[in-house]
Protein backbone atom coordinates (compact mmCIF):
# COMPACT_ATOMS: atom_id res chain seq x y z
CA UNK A 1 0.00 0.00 0.00
CA UNK A 2 1.00 3.55 -0.68
CA UNK A 3 1.39 6.57 1.31
CA UNK A 4 -1.40 8.55 -0.30
CA UNK A 5 -3.25 5.45 0.03
CA UNK A 6 -2.70 4.80 3.63
CA UNK A 7 -3.28 8.06 4.84
CA UNK A 8 -6.50 7.76 2.99
CA UNK A 9 -7.75 4.38 5.13
CA UNK A 10 -6.12 6.28 7.88
CA UNK A 11 -8.66 8.82 7.33
CA UNK A 12 -11.53 6.12 6.83
CA UNK A 13 -10.84 4.30 9.88
CA UNK A 14 -10.02 7.58 12.27
CA UNK A 15 -13.66 8.91 11.86
CA UNK A 16 -15.23 5.15 11.78
CA UNK A 17 -13.82 3.54 14.76
CA UNK A 18 -10.34 5.80 16.09
CA UNK A 19 -9.90 9.04 18.32
CA UNK A 20 -11.17 11.70 15.66
CA UNK A 21 -10.09 15.51 16.04
CA UNK A 22 -14.02 16.17 15.28
CA UNK A 23 -15.22 14.31 18.78
CA UNK A 24 -17.37 10.83 18.79
CA UNK A 25 -16.22 8.19 16.05
CA UNK A 26 -18.96 7.11 13.80
CA UNK A 27 -19.33 3.32 16.26
CA UNK A 28 -19.35 5.74 19.29
CA UNK A 29 -22.51 8.18 17.84
CA UNK A 30 -24.20 5.49 16.54
CA UNK A 31 -23.98 3.92 19.09
CA UNK A 32 -25.90 6.18 21.63
CA UNK A 33 -28.71 6.04 19.14
CA UNK A 34 -31.66 4.17 20.04
CA UNK A 35 -33.90 2.37 17.73
CA UNK A 36 -36.79 4.94 18.73
CA UNK A 37 -34.07 7.88 17.95
CA UNK A 38 -33.25 6.40 15.07
CA UNK A 39 -36.59 6.36 13.37
CA UNK A 40 -37.89 10.17 14.69
CA UNK A 41 -38.13 12.44 12.12
CA UNK A 42 -38.03 15.98 13.42
CA UNK A 43 -40.07 18.40 11.34
CA UNK A 44 -40.70 15.98 9.20
CA UNK A 45 -36.50 15.82 7.79
CA UNK A 46 -34.87 13.06 7.84
CA UNK A 47 -34.58 10.75 10.34
CA UNK A 48 -30.99 8.98 11.62
CA UNK A 49 -31.79 5.88 10.02
CA UNK A 50 -32.36 7.55 6.98
CA UNK A 51 -29.22 9.66 6.96
CA UNK A 52 -27.36 6.23 7.88
CA UNK A 53 -28.82 4.66 4.78
CA UNK A 54 -27.96 7.33 2.99
CA UNK A 55 -23.99 7.23 3.89
CA UNK A 56 -24.06 3.28 3.30
CA UNK A 57 -25.35 4.44 -0.51
CA UNK A 58 -22.62 6.52 -1.75
CA UNK A 59 -19.90 4.01 0.03
CA UNK A 60 -21.64 1.48 -2.42
CA UNK A 61 -21.35 3.98 -5.25
CA UNK A 62 -17.17 4.39 -4.45
CA UNK A 63 -16.66 0.46 -3.82
CA UNK A 64 -18.39 -0.14 -7.18
CA UNK A 65 -16.15 2.04 -8.68
CA UNK A 66 -13.55 0.16 -7.45
CA UNK A 67 -14.71 -3.37 -8.10
CA UNK A 68 -15.70 -2.34 -11.72
CA UNK A 69 -19.11 -3.37 -11.14
CA UNK A 70 -21.52 -2.86 -14.44
CA UNK A 71 -24.33 -4.02 -12.86
CA UNK A 72 -24.55 -0.92 -10.59
CA UNK A 73 -24.31 2.49 -12.59
CA UNK A 74 -24.36 5.55 -11.01
CA UNK A 75 -28.54 6.12 -12.12
CA UNK A 76 -29.19 3.20 -9.72
CA UNK A 77 -27.15 5.03 -6.63
CA UNK A 78 -28.80 8.07 -7.30
CA UNK A 79 -32.02 6.27 -7.15
CA UNK A 80 -31.24 4.43 -4.13
CA UNK A 81 -30.12 8.42 -2.81
CA UNK A 82 -32.60 8.93 0.43
CA UNK A 83 -34.50 6.13 -0.47
CA UNK A 84 -37.98 6.12 1.51
CA UNK A 85 -37.70 3.72 4.24
CA UNK A 86 -40.62 1.79 6.14
CA UNK A 87 -40.26 3.78 9.53
CA UNK A 88 -42.54 0.61 11.02
CA UNK A 89 -39.52 -1.80 9.98
CA UNK A 90 -37.28 -1.52 13.30
CA UNK A 91 -35.14 -4.07 12.00
CA UNK A 92 -33.75 -1.46 8.84
CA UNK A 93 -32.34 0.53 11.88
CA UNK A 94 -29.64 -2.81 12.51
CA UNK A 95 -29.35 -4.14 9.18
CA UNK A 96 -28.01 -0.55 8.08
CA UNK A 97 -26.11 -0.50 10.92
CA UNK A 98 -24.65 -3.40 9.94
CA UNK A 99 -24.45 -1.96 6.26
CA UNK A 100 -22.68 0.47 7.08
CA UNK A 101 -20.11 -1.62 9.07
CA UNK A 102 -19.45 -3.73 6.36
CA UNK A 103 -18.96 -1.13 3.90
CA UNK A 104 -16.03 0.03 6.22
CA UNK A 105 -14.36 -3.72 5.90
CA UNK A 106 -14.72 -3.91 2.40
CA UNK A 107 -13.25 -0.30 1.72
CA UNK A 108 -10.39 -0.84 4.03
CA UNK A 109 -9.90 -4.08 2.06
CA UNK A 110 -10.17 -2.70 -1.58
CA UNK A 111 -7.86 0.26 -0.88
CA UNK A 112 -5.14 -2.11 1.02
CA UNK A 113 -4.57 -3.64 -2.42
CA UNK A 114 -4.42 -0.52 -4.27
CA UNK A 115 -1.21 1.48 -5.09
CA UNK A 116 -1.40 5.37 -5.55
CA UNK A 117 -1.47 5.59 -9.24
CA UNK A 118 -5.41 5.11 -9.15
CA UNK A 119 -6.11 8.19 -7.58
CA UNK A 120 -4.89 9.78 -10.37
CA UNK A 121 -7.41 7.46 -12.73
CA UNK A 122 -10.95 9.42 -13.97
CA UNK A 123 -13.63 8.01 -12.02
CA UNK A 124 -16.30 5.83 -14.47
CA UNK A 125 -19.68 7.97 -14.97
CA UNK A 126 -17.46 10.92 -13.28
CA UNK A 127 -15.42 14.08 -13.99
CA UNK A 128 -12.92 13.35 -10.94
CA UNK A 129 -10.76 11.07 -10.02
CA UNK A 130 -10.11 8.31 -7.18
CA UNK A 131 -8.22 11.47 -5.02
CA UNK A 132 -11.57 13.51 -5.02
CA UNK A 133 -13.88 10.21 -4.75
CA UNK A 134 -11.72 9.07 -1.70
CA UNK A 135 -11.44 12.63 -0.08
CA UNK A 136 -15.14 13.37 -0.43
CA UNK A 137 -16.30 10.17 1.08
CA UNK A 138 -14.32 10.98 4.22
CA UNK A 139 -15.80 14.62 3.85
CA UNK A 140 -19.40 13.48 3.45
CA UNK A 141 -19.29 11.03 6.62
CA UNK A 142 -18.19 13.34 8.46
CA UNK A 143 -20.82 15.75 7.53
CA UNK A 144 -23.43 13.90 8.07
CA UNK A 145 -22.43 12.11 11.41
CA UNK A 146 -21.95 15.73 12.61
CA UNK A 147 -25.91 15.76 11.44
CA UNK A 148 -26.47 12.74 13.60
CA UNK A 149 -24.74 14.40 16.92
CA UNK A 150 -26.94 17.16 16.76
CA UNK A 151 -29.96 15.02 16.32
CA UNK A 152 -29.26 13.24 18.83
CA UNK A 153 -28.55 15.94 21.13
CA UNK A 154 -31.61 17.62 19.80
CA UNK A 155 -34.17 14.37 20.19
CA UNK A 156 -33.14 13.67 23.60
CA UNK A 157 -33.60 16.93 24.68
CA UNK A 158 -37.47 16.61 24.09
Amino acid sequence: MNKEIQYLVSQLQESYNGDPWFGRNAEKLLGEVTETLAFQKPNGQHSIAELVWHMVNWREFVISRFKKDETKDLHYFEANDWRQLDHSDRSLWQHGLQKLNETQEILINILQDQSDSILDKTVEERTYNYRNLLNGIVQHDIYHLGQIAYLVKFLNQQ
